[in-house]
């Protein structure tokens, strides 16, 4: 079998196979890649090695004169070449696993290759390939990988695999989706029966599967596959995944491009812009917040009821009940969920009726309510809704100014928004937002105004009038406050 290497990581695997001798492997996702002729230079090699990994990485550290990160507890080391046309090279010393649980951590021992391969989820990430000299390029192959590989399946290695490791369930649909792969008929039912310890895992663990899911070009595939398995109304009840999510997550990929291009000085988390599209317009708004809190996406908790307050009403908020929120003024519907989540107690509260809810989290001996930026692309396409394209910059100013820069790069680039639309949130991008006021407050004060009530709707009025092209320079905005004030 003829491997077609680029020459420049070739030389380094031959350099690689020469110090560590027999017993050294090129393992995992490069070997995959390169057996489907999809290689892309951004994977990471990894290498595995039957006996002390750390000494053949220092050793190739010195040869390549690289930086050399090292984990003696794992048995793993980390080499980055100083060449930059090379790639970051990880080395690891071959193990098996052992699980003591279900979803847990594995227990690592030292083993031979043969171990290290079958500890791994698929078989199509089971091959190797040797690189000692006297058999370089040989393919390793004890799970039926390549056979897989040739047939297009996404195939565990035993029974247990997705129990003792959920987050499988979330690579299987990777796999299958980026290149276009069927799960295997028995993985469907071994899916089907580790999904009640899925919901089980941390949200860190799950926000992070989804964190690639969202990376990948095919990320609408693989989120649909894994609607079909089930997968998202198992992390939350009643999670349906926006029949609009395609539109939307193309969306966010133009939105990332175009706000590389035109906004490349500002901040914009590319991230944000992923999860809006995920949870789309038609998850409820107390959904997404309670999401954002389970994952420890971007959100903050908003005071409700201090300590203090709590104490007054004699109530504790350490154990939730229905008669405390009551107590403190937010009675709660039969439909309440209480989770403990994050070290707090997440309540969920919705209105199965009407689809609406509220989102609280108690801790601290307060209770807080959730706000989080991923619910502004939901609320940004109900303000657009009635607007008219006779809309004046002004107001155009006023709507937009709330929202985060992603939620409105994404509805510039969205399929589901009217051209006109499209058009004026870019221009409030490009140019309102960054428009500057003639008269800002020292200016009104050097005019001999008090600071009071009507000062902020003044500045505004003046502003909005610049906005909207009926004062041009400064001159003009001082003499339509004079005439405001005379005529005052």
């Amino acid at each position: 079998m003829r491997l077609d290497i680029p020459e420049p990581i070739l030389n380094l695997l031959h350099e690689i196979g020469e110090v560590a001798g027999t017993g050294s492997y090129l393992v995992g996702g490069f070997v995959r890649d390169l057996l489907l002729k999809r290689l892309s230079l951004d994977l990471d090699i990894d290498i595995v090695v039957e006996g002390d990994a750390i000494r053949v990485a220092k050793a190739m550290c010195e040869r390549w004169n690289g930086r050399l990160e090292v984990h003696t507890q794992f048995g793993t080391a980390t080499v980055t070449p100083e060449k930059t046309d090379l790639p970051k090279v990880d080395f690891v010393t071959a193990r098996r696993e052992t699980y003591q649980g279900s979803g847990t951590l594995p227990i690592v021992q030292n083993g031979s290759i043969s171990d290290d391969l079958h500890r791994r989820d698929f078989s199509i990430n089971a091959l190797a390939m040797r690189l000692d000299q006297t058999a370089f390029g040989t393919i390793v192959d004890e799970t039926d990988g390549l056979a897989d590989l040739e047939a297009g399946i996404v195939r565990t290695l035993h029974n247990r695999s997705f129990i003792d490791d959920p987050t499988r369930i979330f690579r299987a649909g990777r796999y299958a989706g980026r290149y276009g792969f069927q799960i295997a008929e028995n993985d469907e039912t071994l899916i089907r029966e580790a999904l009640p310890v899925l919901a089980q895992l941390s949200g860190e663990r799950i926000r992070n599967e989804i964190d690639r899911v969202l990376l990948e070009k095919a990320a609408p595939e693989i989120v649909e596959r894994l609607t079909e398995l089930d997968v998202w109304k198992t992390i939350c009840a009643g999670w349906r995944i926006s029949s609009d999510f395609a539109s939307d997550f193309q969306s966010a990929q133009s939105a990332i491009g175009w706000a590389s291009e035109h906004l490349a000085a500002e901040a914009f988390d590319r991230r944000l812009v992923r999860w809006m599209a995920l949870f789309g317009t038609e998850m409820p708004i107390y959904q997404i917040e309670a999401l954002s809190f389970r994952f420890t996406l971007q959100h903050q908790l908003q005071r409700l009821v201090s300590p203090a307050q709590a104490e007054n009403q004699q109530v504790s908020l350490e154990k939730v009940t229905h008669t405390a929120f009551e107590k403190l003024g937010y009675p709660l519907s039969r439909n309440a969920t209480i989770e403990h989540q994050n070290g707090k107690w997440c309540i969920v509260d919705a209105d199965l009726s009407t689809g609406s809810g509220t989102t609280y989290v108690c801790g601290e001996k307060s209770l807080f309510r959730v706000e989080t930026p991923l619910t502004a692309y939901k609320h940004l396409k109900q303000t657009l809704a009635p607007l008219k394209p006779s809309v004046k910059p002004s107001e155009i100013y006023r709507l937009f100014k709330p929202y985060p820069i992603e939620a409105l790069v994404l509805a510039s680039e969205g399929t589901t928004v009217a051209a006109w639309q499209r058009k004026k949130i870019r221009d409030y991008l490009l140019v309102l937002r960054k428009v500057q006021p003639f008269i800002t407050g020292k200016d009104l004060i050097a005019f001999g105004e008090e600071p009071g009530a009507t000062f902020k709707t003044q500045l505004w009025q003046l502003f909005a009038a610049q906005l909207d092209g009926e004062i041009t320079k400064k001159e003009e905005a001082r003499s339509r406050l004079r005439k405001v004030n005379n005529n005052g």
